[in-house]
Parts: C-alpha cells; structure tokens; sequence
C-alpha cells in the first residue's frame, strides 16, 4: 500500500490496513458508480480486506440492482470483459459481468440473482444482498459502501471453502 492508503486507512475506525488491495481500480469503479448515482456494495475479498483480513486482494467484487446495468455498461463501455450472464460454480450461482481497470478484474453481481451454496448441507441460499444496509468504511483510500460485518463474517461460515476459513481465523482475531 501507499504511504497515503496507510495513513487513510489508519485514520479510519476501520480499513483495510492489513490486506492490500488494488486501490486505482477501487477507485475507479467506486467513482464510475457514484457518477452513474448506482448504488452498491463491495464484497468477497475487499470486503474481508476492509475488515482487517490480512491477504492481498487482486480482484473486486460488488453487487448492484440488476436495474441499473443499463447505465454501468454505457459508462464503463471501454472496460467491459464479459456482459451479463449467470455464473455458476461449486460456490455460487450469480448473474455478473466483468470489468478491467489497469489489470485488474471487476466481478458486478446482480442482487436479485445471487445464490450461494451452503458447504454443510449442499443446499442453495439467497444471498439476500441488501445494499442498505452496507457499512461505510475506509477502502485503502477510499470510503465504500461494503457488506456488513455479521453477514460477511456469517457467508464465510457457510461457504466454508479455505479463503473463507482463513479470513474466518484472521477476522476472529479483530473482533471488539
């Protein structure tokens, strides 16, 4: 991270400090959205990175109402690497597209499609992404909206694939 993503970040009540994550493309995509006036939530790696998850995060992935797909594939033209389609595999079963900024991979979930599979029972769940209720926090550099903790911390538990567990380990050490 950046002597300036340092300081952001230690001056946040919470950030990123621990895990790096690619702060010119969360910056971009975050202000692409905010231009659009597109509502939405970060999850997966940066969201765990956000809470203090010590890995490095190479790629984004965020949620937005499938309504406003129209409007982020007319701003983010020149970035598109994959339009919409449904997505599944041994975890989740989703709509996205995928964008690129400097090399760097920007999954869009849509909200009303996402499932993932819980790993005790083999049974699909709704993800119920409810981008209202996200947390505000210091990104790197950026304030993002981002998946709350509990829910976060409650998806790891149930996907329960190794990254999970791992974030699982290093955020019960963060806990209040």
């Amino acid at each position: 991270m950046t002597e300036a993503a340092n300081g952001a970040a230690a001056a946040a009540s919470r950030g990123a400090a621990s895990g790096e994550v690619p702060a010119a493309a969360l910056r971009w995509v975050c202000g692409l959205l905010d231009e659009c006036a597109i509502p939405f939530q970060l999850t997966g790696d940066v969201a765990a990175a956000a809470y203090g998850a010590a890995r490095p995060v190479r790629s984004l992935e965020l949620f937005i109402a499938a309504e406003h797909v129209p409007a982020l594939l007319r701003g983010a033209e020149e970035h598109v690497v994959d339009y919409p389609w449904r997505r599944r595999d041994d975890a989740w079963d989703r709509v996205a597209l995928s964008l690129s900024h400097e090399g760097v991979t920007v999954d869009v979930c849509i909200v009303e499609a996402a499932r993932f599979r819980e790993a005790a029972t083999g049974e699909w769940r709704d993800a119920h992404i409810d981008l209202a209720s996200s947390e505000t926090l210091t990104v790197g550099d950026v304030e993002a909206p981002v998946m709350p903790r509990g829910q976060l911390l409650d998806q790891k538990r149930r996907l329960d694939r190794e990254v999970d567990r791992q974030d699982l380990r290093h955020l019960a050490r963060e806990d209040p």
